[in-house]
């Protein structure tokens, strides 16, 4: 589990630093040629926005796999491990739950609008499908909590 877990995270936070780079480009190509040929890039505003939203979920779960996010743990590092580890297991517990929850909410939304027939408003683009890709993001976070639920729960029970 945890190389396929490792991997997926790895591959969303690739895309996303692809993802990072194209909208830097479609910027800096849209200000010079504003500037330059007082013609700028139609729909670079519409489609920056989307693909940041892709940026941010796809790099979520790595971010998570690292154990780069911030935290508060001043308390919890004067703790015994045993314990820290229960903590790591719950906090990762009740990400797992959340991300499973953000994940159905990200269905139904995206299902609202494929039948509402959204699209973005300067390029025409279905919003649906930055919805659908957004779940693989919350998906791999919640398979990144679960690895570590399970990671962490058996190191509380070996050292029992």
């Amino acid at each position: 589990m945890e190389k396929i877990v490792h991997f997926l995270s790895r591959a969303l936070h690739e895309i996303a630093q692809v993802i990072l780079f194209a909208m830097m480009m479609l910027v800096v190509l849209d200000v010079l040629g504003r500037w330059l040929f007082n013609s700028p890039i139609k729909g670079t505003v519409d489609l920056t926005g989307l693909l940041l939203t892709i940026t941010i979920f796809f790099g979520i779960a790595y971010t998570h796999w690292k154990k780069e996010h911030i935290a508060i743990d001043f308390v919890v590092d004067k703790l015994p491990k045993r314990v820290q580890w229960a903590f790591e297991c719950v906090i990762n517990l009740i990400i797992l739950v959340f991300m499973i929850m953000v994940s159905v909410s990200l269905y139904d939304n995206a299902q609202r609008l494929l039948h509402s027939n959204t699209l973005s408003p300067d390029i025409n683009v279905p919003i649906y499908i930055f919805a659908l890709l957004a779940i693989a993001g919350t998906a791999v976070f919640g398979l990144t909590a679960l690895y570590y639920v399970i990671h962490y729960a058996i190191k509380v029970v070996k050292n029992a």
